[in-house]
């Protein structure tokens, strides 16, 4: 066991007042050596007599004397004479330590100043008398502070705050951030498998909470109430989860995504353009940046550039993965809407109706609501009419509730833009109105 520390502030030279004793070599040898033999002998453990005058080191005196008074299990200040810098160290303990601080001097009346007046001393003398009645209470009190834990001092003692070791107080916040990593990465999982949107949503919610800083608890939660048309919280937090973790480009998606929703389209491009810079196999991101310029060149005089950047960035997602139907029928779109003549108009043509085969495929294989409404528009591009409007009402009662509206009205939007082109042949815009009567019926319900 480490021995226990008794801390003598005393003067260094002699004591001053009306003390008859004033030697301090000699109050150590009759004082508290006995004294450090007395509460050995009771604790049964090693005791260390420390005085600041006895160390044998070099450097300034005053942060020793501080870290005792920190530091050290029991504390005697020896108050004869009145000196100056040991009420000083006094004043420190006092306001560090809860426990054990003994105050001693060899005359009540004249040692004791100020508010220390008022707290219990003992008093010491040579005689042998006074100097055993001194031992045996100094002992007893240091035996009762140890074992019973009272606050000793009077700055403390009615304080709001505890004493904790540093490296206590870090082991605590370092066992509380395990358990909130924990419980947040717990709430995140079941979080990651909800089955509803308010569901996921409210677990998110806890764990952000939780942890304020998880950057894809607030970037899942975004992209949640974003897909809910909730897109001013869901651009709060995304922009967020791009602070935290900006090197993640998901979240540069996700908020150009919920930015573009919310008719931000600047700010949605560039945000877009930093998701594709940070990952440029990203086919999400390059579609989404294609979509906001294609709304961009529905509400600016620069239609023509934006019309060729959103086709620029549809067929960077188109080769990124080949399989996938929606940019590649974003491009087809584009290319009617692109086409100056008749070659490039017949060209357009054609190509959009080989998408046919490609969205049957598709459609066997990821057979979503979105796959299915552009399966939809390779049919009325090939003439089919009646399968479009079959296929897009299927598609869109595949859409959840609260995201049906809008996906219906997106839809709309793009038949709207080739329709006003105006030289669709009759039995392609034929079908393409049948479809837009469709989406306005979903979107209007």
């Amino acid at each position: 066991m480490k021995p226990l520390t008794i801390f003598v502030a005393m003067p260094g030279t002699m004591l001053g007042g009306p003390g008859t004793w004033t030697e301090p070599d000699k109050i150590k040898k009759h004082l508290y050596e006995p004294l450090r033999k007395l509460v050995a002998d009771r604790l049964r453990r090693d005791v260390e007599l420390v005085i600041e005058k006895d160390k044998k080191i070099s450097g300034a005196i005053h942060p020793s004397m501080f870290a005792e008074a920190k530091n050290a299990e029991v504390y005697i200040a020896d108050l004869t004479g009145a000196n100056p810098n040991v009420y000083l160290e006094l004043g420190v303990r006092w306001a560090l330590r809860d426990n054990v601080t003994v105050l001693v001097c060899q005359d009540t009346n004249q040692d004791m100043k100020f508010n220390v007046a008022n707290v219990r001393a003992v008093p010491y003398g040579k005689d042998p008398s006074d100097l055993q009645e001194a031992l045996e209470t100094i002992t007893e009190v240091i035996i009762t502070g140890l074992q019973q834990g009272h606050v000793d001092s009077p700055v403390r003692e009615r304080a709001d705050t505890i004493e904790v070791k540093r490296e206590e107080l870090d082991a605590l916040r370092d066992e509380v951030r395990e358990l909130k990593a924990a419980r947040g990465d717990d709430l995140f999982a079941a979080a990651m498998t909800a089955t509803s949107h308010r569901q996921k949503a409210d677990l998110l919610r806890r764990v952000i909470e939780v942890n304020p800083a998880r950057a894809d608890a607030k970037g899942e939660l975004g992209r949640a109430l974003s897909a809910a048309g909730q897109e001013a919280e869901a651009i709060e937090l995304l922009d967020d989860a791009t602070r935290i973790d900006p090197e993640r480009a998901e979240w540069w998606r996700e908020l150009g995504v919920a930015q573009s929703r919310s008719g931000n389209l600047d700010a949605a491009a560039r945000s877009l353009k930093e998701a594709v810079l940070r990952d440029d196999s990203d086919a999400e991101a390059f579609a989404n940046l294609g979509g906001v310029h294609r709304r961009k060149a529905r509400t600016t005089d620069l239609q023509v550039m934006n019309l060729r950047q959103a086709r620029d960035a549809y067929w960077k997602a188109s080769q990124i993965d080949k399989h996938d139907l929606y940019p590649m029928t974003n491009v087809r779109r584009l290319d009617v809407l692109l086409a100056e003549d008749q070659r490039a108009r017949d060209s357009a043509l054609e190509e959009f109706r080989k998408l046919r085969q490609l969205a049957e495929y598709v459609i066997s294989t990821e057979p979503t609501p979105w796959r299915r409404l552009d399966h939809a528009e390779t049919l009325a591009f090939d003439g089919d009419a009646d399968g479009a409007v079959a296929a897009a009402r299927l598609g869109l009662s595949e859409f959840e509730p609260e995201h049906r509206r809008r996906s219906a009205t997106t839809a709309a939007e793009v038949l709207l833009d080739m329709l006003s082109t105006g030289w669709l042949p009759d039995d392609v815009a034929g079908g393409l109105q049948a479809l837009l009567a469709e989406y306005e019926r979903a979107a209007g319900a």
